[in-house]
């Protein structure tokens, strides 16, 4: 199991359900509002597996992928979204993200995901 599940949407109601549900898989959590928000908690130390929203107002999610592997974050990332572009997807397939979850997607494809952060991160 991940130790811990870092949430990052803009959507108030999608940060609550996304809680919700990995509390409910005995997962902790926490979740932020924005990149930028994350980016202010980020210690370096962190461990687990970031869920993150590709398109945020301000720092986007694939900017803050970006600035994670720029600063040599390796934490697994699961990439949320309602729809993709081709310069997104290009931008991504460079991050090595653990995976994509389209919107809107089951408790079943969530546990997949998840199950796929568990190795080691730093």
């Amino acid at each position: 199991m991940i130790p811990h599940a870092y949430i990052v949407d803009d959507e108030d109601v999608v940060r609550r359900s996304l809680t919700r549900l990995i509390h409910a898989m005995g997962i902790p959590s926490t979740a932020f509002a924005s990149g930028e928000g994350f980016l202010d908690a980020y210690t370096g130390a962190e461990r687990g597996c970031l869920l993150v929203d590709i398109r945020m107002p301000g720092m986007s999610g694939v900017d803050l992928l970006e600035e994670l592997r720029r600063r040599g974050c390796t934490l697994p990332a699961i990439v949320i979204t309602g729809h993709t572009d081709e310069g997104s997807s290009l931008r991504l397939a460079s991050l090595r993200i653990t995976g994509l979850l389209e919107k809107p997607f089951s408790l079943a494809q969530l546990r997949e995901m998840l199950a796929r952060c568990e190795a080691p991160t730093r």
